[in-house]
């Protein structure tokens, strides 16, 4: 286990459909997260989302198996050209389970080592 991973679970009064809609639709995630999202939810997809800052996180989906598990690298991009500060990378995996007739979603995010230029421009 990494010394940088950090992990919640929460149980969701919810489907494992439900909540895989609410991880996989760019309005849907776009609305919990509170920032635009673009997403493309199949394996090698791409996943950008904006903040309010104008701070950018971009990423690939490594693993999309519906209902069941999704799994994202990212880090965050701030500027432009050669201001453009990389921030760490980051793995998050979001398991879903049932939980009697609720959903349980556990993530898990930490960091990777990353090559800069997949995720810059």
């Amino acid at each position: 286990m990494s010394e940088t991973a950090i992990t919640k679970t929460v149980v969701l009064q919810a489907t494992r459909d439900d909540v895989w809609r609410a991880l996989t639709s760019p309005d849907e995630l776009s609305a919990w997260l509170g920032h635009v999202v673009e997403l493309d939810a199949r394996p090698g997809g791409a996943v950008i989302i904006r903040d309010a800052t104008g701070a950018i996180r971009r990423g690939i989906v490594e693993v999309a198996e519906r209902g069941q598990t999704l799994v994202v690298r990212w880090r965050r991009l701030d500027g432009s050209g050669s201001g453009l500060t990389v921030g760490v990378a980051t793995r998050v995996a979001f398991e879903l389970a049932d939980e009697g007739g609720s959903t349980r979603l556990t993530v898990r995010e930490e960091q990777v080592a990353l090559a800069t230029s997949r995720f810059a421009g």
